[in-house]
Order: C-alpha cells, then structure tokens, then sequence
C-alpha cells in the first residue's frame, strides 16, 4: 500500500531532531516510525504518522520546510530470508530502489520501499503479496 512519508530537512545541530518531535507530540500526533540520513550540514528526516495534515500543518507552522514523500509500505514476516525473498523479487523485475528502512508496529514487521517509478513498485509488490497470501 502506498502511503505518505514527511520527509523533514533539519539542521544537523543539536536539539534540532527534538524540536520536531517535540512539536508534534505537542499537537497530539504519534511518530510511527523514523529515519534519520546524516550529511555535514543538515539532516533528512523520515517520518511515517498517523496524521499526516496536522503534522504537515504543525511543522510548516515552525518554519520546517516538509516534503510528502510516496511510499510503499509491505507486511513482512518476522522469519529469516523474508526480506531477501521481497528483495529479490523486486531484482527480478528490474526495481532499484531509492531507499529502503523497516520498523514493527504492533508486532507486524512493515518494511518501507521507494523507487523513482512509484507506480511500478506499488503493482509489482501488489503481485508480489497477492501470490504470497494466496490461499491457493
């Protein structure tokens, strides 16, 4: 399933991840996962939410500046080989992606995909979770 990922530039300073995080627990809105990608002057933070209007609306409001960001987010079994098994079928298609991270949330392992063609990733890993649940 595709969903909305903030994706936050913030300074690469001390106290500036907590301000975001601050400001959004402030306005009632649950991170439900997070990464941080580091470079000498700022930092990229990911965010998965579950109010993606208000903490786009909170942090604008501080001046963050935020970008949505598409992402496919896929169940994944908590088993050895169940990430090789989704990446190697993304290699099969001829699927680069852009980046890749995974969190649980309420025990389910979600793992989050994004591609350059968001399209072709969302109905590749349709097939792909269609055949894997597939009660035939």
């Amino acid at each position: 399933m595709i969903i909305q990922q903030l994706s936050i530039r913030i300074e690469n300073q001390s106290g500036a991840s907590w301000r975001v995080f601050q400001n959004l627990a402030d306005k009632g809105v649950n991170i439900l996962s997070y990464s941080i990608e580091h470079s000498p002057e700022f930092g990229m933070l990911r965010l998965l939410v579950d109010n993606v209007k208000t903490a786009e609306a909170v942090l604008s409001e501080q001046g963050f500046t935020i970008e949505l960001t598409p992402v496919y987010t896929l169940n994944v079994p908590n088993e050895p080989g169940s990430m090789s098994s989704v990446l190697k079928h993304l290699y099969e298609h001829n699927i680069s992606l852009d980046f890749l991270y995974a969190f649980q949330y309420r025990g389910i392992s979600q793992a989050v995909l994004h591609a350059q063609d968001m399209e072709t990733l969302e109905e590749v890993m349709t097939a792909y979770e269609r055949k894997l649940f597939s009660l035939n």
